[in-house]
This record gives structure tokens, sequence and C-alpha cells, in this order.
């Protein structure tokens, strides 16, 4: 049965081609695209999770960190920190005393503002007469924390100056220096300020902004958080032993609302997952298409072409399931074929787009090539069913008489 199979496979040999190169082709975009999902889904999210911070507090309704749309009030002269400032606001409020009562504040090691702000950021060279020559335009997500605590802070400095950023320093991500040639030394304008690179950071790339961090004063004064008296997080490290999860939901005061740190790692992911997934679905089902009607073109003519084989072999006692399955087999190694060829253009494609394109961001699963496998194998089951039904039509004699 195999040998009648591989026989008709490879008795016209551009056909077979044609029909491996589409599957292939399908195969490659199908691999691609969920490697590059897998590579977002990292990069938005891993910043959150891998922070030092386990509970978020923010306005109502602000629920991820790459928006930042929260602004709670915080002012630095009171002395004390923002979620003592905020229950003794509410207490002094009869209609929020009851819920500012039950915070669990003796829960918490420490708790700091945060500033976090979207904004477009500019390389720029100092020329000898003092003016500015922009080099490189980049979107940042431009953060400051407080240096003592290091809650919101970088991950890991992984080039430069381990100490905190000063008054017109900053540390900015490695993406940064891959994608817009920002090095240790080299000046940044953001915020209406100039600023020093002393150090970059691991862990910050967002795919469609990096994270930059200054000083939590520096940030507060260049964007006018002082006067106002603002912060856009308060940030909160627990006590050992305490339930993250728990404490936010504990957290009942109007017009706030607190997320732990895989909630709100979750909804960065979605802030920016939930817009591409449809895009990235259509590409995938359309790949999936094409595969599948190259395959099934290539392998219904090559039935008929030989129904006269066929024939001769129902007429000699054959039955209609050897068939089947001599057309099936034919189907599965084309599949095979494609597959192996497809995954191995995307491992050997995929790093070095990456190399060229930093935002190419791709992370292949074991998990994620089985689920590829799997559509190839139905790929070329659906491929052979209408061949099938071909050769269910023939009669043997029919066949004679030709």
């Amino acid at each position: 049965m195999l040998i009648v199979a591989r026989k008709n496979l490879f008795s016209e040999r551009t056909r077979l081609a044609i029909s491996v190169g589409g599957i292939a082709l399908a195969v490659f975009l199908i691999g691609v695209l969920l490697s590059l999902y897998r590579g977002w889904e990292n990069k938005v999210g891993g910043f959150v999770e891998d922070s030092n911070v386990d509970v978020w507090i923010a306005n109502e309704g602000a629920k991820d960190f790459l928006a930042a749309a929260s602004l709670l009030p915080y002012d630095p002269s009171l002395g004390v920190d923002p979620c003592q400032q905020q229950i003794q606001a509410a207490l002094q409020d009869p209609n929020r005393r009851s819920q500012a009562q039950k915070f669990p504040v003796q829960d918490i090691r420490e708790c700091r503002p945060l500033i976090v702000r979207q904004m477009e950021g500019l390389k720029v060279e100092i020329q000898s007469g003092g003016e500015e020559k922009i080099l490189k335009k980049m979107n940042l997500q431009f953060v400051g924390y407080d240096a003592g605590t290091q809650l919101g802070g970088p991950l890991r400095i992984v080039e430069g100056s381990t100490d905190a950023p000063k008054d017109n320093e900053v540390v900015v991500d490695e993406a940064l220096g891959k994608r817009y040639g920002v090095q240790v030394g080299d000046t940044l304008k953001a915020g209406g300020r100039d600023w020093n690179v002393i150090a970059k950071s691991g862990g910050g790339d967002f795919v469609a902004a990096q994270t930059v961090f200054v000083s939590l004063d520096a940030a507060a004064d260049a964007l006018g958080f002082n006067d106002a008296k603002k912060t856009t997080f308060y940030v909160i490290r627990l006590k050992d032993g305490i339930d993250a999860k728990a404490f936010a939901d504990g957290v009942d005061i109007p017009g706030v609302h607190a997320l732990d740190r895989s909630a709100f790692a979750s909804n960065t992911k979605d802030r920016i997952l939930s817009n591409v997934l449809p895009i990235l679905a259509v590409v995938l089902l359309l790949a999936f298409i094409v595969g599948l009607s190259v395959a099934g073109l290539t392998i219904y003519t090559a039935t008929v072409e030989k129904s006269r084989e066929y024939g001769i072999l129902k007429a000699v006692g054959f039955r209609n399931s050897y068939l089947y399955r001599a057309v099936l087999e034919q189907s599965i190694v084309t599949g095979f074929l494609g597959f192996v060829i497809g995954i191995g253009l995307m491992l050997i494609i995929g790093p070095f787009a990456a190399d060229v394109v930093p935002q190419f961001v791709i992370f292949t699963r074991w998990q994620d090539v089985l689920a590829v496998a799997g559509a190839t194998l139905v790929m070329a089951g659906v491929a052979a069913y209408i061949p099938v039904r071909r050769l269910a039509s023939i009669d043997p004699v029919a066949v004679f008489k030709a």
C-alpha cells in the first residue's frame, strides 16, 4: 500500500514540489505567527510579572501599566507614604470612613508613589555651539521611581552604573540600544528636559515602547506633579506570607482599586494583544486555507490522472478502503515533508529576522510546534477527502472498456 502511494507521489516531482511547498509555506506562516504572539506576550507582561511590586493601587478604571491612565493624590511635603495619606484623607470623609478603617495597612512593608507616562523621546547630540541635533525619535514608557525602596524600578542593570539615577540622569532599557543605538553617555530629551544615560537595564521592552527610569523627584519636577500633588500609582511591597490577591481584594475605598501583580500583568498584556490577536487569527486562517488548497488540488489532480490504475486495482479485487489508505498516505507524506521544511525555515529565518527587526520578537515553544504538527495533519486529512470520494465513484468495468 505504501509502495503504491509512494510511486504515485514521486512519479511527478514538479507536482510534489508544489504541494510540499504550499504546505511548507502554510506551516512557516503559522509557526512564525504563533512564535511572534508568544514573544510579544512574554515581552509585554514580563516587566510587571518580574517586578518587586506585589500590589498596584490606581484610579478606578485604570488597569494596566502601558496606558497608565491613573492620577492619584500625593503630597510629599506631608512626610508620610501615599497609602497613609489616602487613609487619612478617607478617614476625614464620613462617606469613606468605614472603608478606610478596613484598609489592611498592617500587612504593608513599603508603599511608595510611582510616576508612569507614555511620551515621545529624542536621542539628541549636543553641537559645539550648544545646539541640539535630533538623531532618533522613539516611544518611551517614562518611569519615575523611589530610589530608596527601588519599587517599580529597573529589573536588572546590564551595562553602566549600578547607582540609582540622580537629577537629569536616566537608566534606559537595553532594547533602546538595539533599536535606536542609544548608548551609555548619550543624551535623551523627554518630558521637556535633557537626560544623561548612565546605564542600561533589561526586561523593560514593551515592543511598542521601552521603559526609561529616572528618580521620582526628577520625574515629578519634569512633569509638574509636585505642583499638582499627584502621582500615577501607589506601589506596595507586602510583608512576608501575605497573599497579594487577598490583600488587593480587601482594599475597598471609593475612587481607587487595587490589583495584584498577576492581574496587573494580565491586563497589561491584554492592552496590546487584544488588538493584535484578531489580526493574527485571520492570517493564521488564511495560511491554513492556502496550505489546504494547494495540497488538496495537487493530490486530487494526481488521483484523477491515476484513475485507470486505481480502476484496475479495484477490478482485481482491492477494496475501496485499500485505495483510500493509499491516497491518505500520499497526503500524509506530503504534509510531513511540508511540515519539516516549514518548521526548518521558521527556526532558521526567525532569529535572523529578529536581529534585523527588533520588534520581531519570537519565542517558540514545543507545545506550539506540536500544535502546528496537528494543524498539518488536519490539512493532510482534509486534502485527501475529495480524492477519496473520486475513487469511490470509479467503475472498474468502465476502465477496462476505455
